[in-house]
């Protein structure tokens, strides 16, 4: 008797690039009417958290016309950083937080201005480096710290952190770990230059 093939796994289908859901952001948010965090996170599957992240740290990373908002941002993104440290990407957000408005005029602005460059740098990533793309809770703790930088009020100190944010998020959105150790090596270098300015004022004030 002929032994019966194995069931044939179904196979998910692609995730949409990220491009693609900004620019569907920048429609729903076109009417400057604040879009809950929740319906953006439920379009990026299961990149909920590294969507999340991108988004509420592009508008302090990337010179555009769009404003600052880090007092704004800032608290969400570092609520999902650390509910990402702790569970990982496959949990799902506490309720709460997924109530908590986006302008919308900040995702109109950002669909704007990024999503053609977003669209050229998804030719350039891929899946790679799958050890590093997996190490959800560590870029978490990375991401917090980051936040945590953002809100602090230092003047020109947004770009660095937020910076690093991307490179994170953008590897975590893309399942390249590449990125994600491009961004934990700018995390190291920021956390290098934070320490060298502290020895440098404590000098000048001893």
């Amino acid at each position: 008797m002929r032994a019966s093939a194995p069931p044939v796994a179904p196979v998910a289908p692609p995730e949409r690039p990220f491009s693609e859901l900004l620019e569907t952001l920048g429609d729903l948010g076109g009417s400057g009417r604040a879009v809950a965090l929740g319906d953006v996170l439920a379009m990026a599957g299961t990149r909920a958290h590294g969507a999340g992240i991108l988004l509420l740290a592009l508008p302090d990373a990337i010179p555009a016309p769009v404003p600052s908002l880090a007092a704004v941002l800032g608290i969400p993104l570092v609520l999902i950083s650390a509910h990402l440290a702790a569970n990982g990407e496959r949990a799902a957000l506490p309720a709460r937080m997924l109530r908590w408005p986006v302008p919308g005029r900040v995702l109109a602005a950002m669909a704007r201005t990024l999503v053609r460059p977003l669209a050229w740098a998804e030719r350039w990533t891929r899946p790679r480096l799958p050890r590093l793309a997996r190490r959800e809770r560590l870029a978490g703790v990375v991401c917090l710290a980051l936040s945590v930088l953002l809100l602090l009020p230092v003047p020109l100190m947004n770009v660095p952190p937020a910076a690093a944010l991307v490179l994170i998020a953008w590897g975590l959105v893309q399942r390249d770990g590449a990125f994600v150790a491009a961004g934990f090596v700018a995390s190291a270098g920021i956390a290098a230059a934070l320490a060298f300015a502290f020895r440098a004022l404590v000098g000048l004030l001893s």
